[in-house]
């Protein structure tokens, strides 16, 4: 039996966020939100020049593979048969 502890180290496994949460009145509900809504804003606000960054890194780093992948399959043999002569 596998160990379930051991890390898949899977790049396609993300970690997910599993809450149990309360119920909560409508009023409450609209603060919490209110809140969550203001604390992104204000991260987007102050780590704009890192998430800008990051931004365009993962967008050159997408060109840069699909470039590769589009090079390696033009270098591919066409799949046509060999012709008899």
């Amino acid at each position: 039996m596998p160990d379930t502890t051991e890390p898949t180290h899977d790049t396609t496994d993300r970690p997910c966020l599993i809450l149990d949460l309360p119920d909560l009145s409508d009023e409450a509900a609209w603060q919490l939100s209110e809140l969550l809504q203001s604390v992104a804003e204000h991260l987007d606000a102050h780590y704009s020049v890192q998430i800008s960054r990051a931004y365009r890194a993962h967008e050159c780093e997408r060109e840069r593979l699909y470039r590769e992948r589009l090079l390696t399959e033009a270098q591919q043999p066409l799949p046509f048969a060999d012709p008899p002569f």
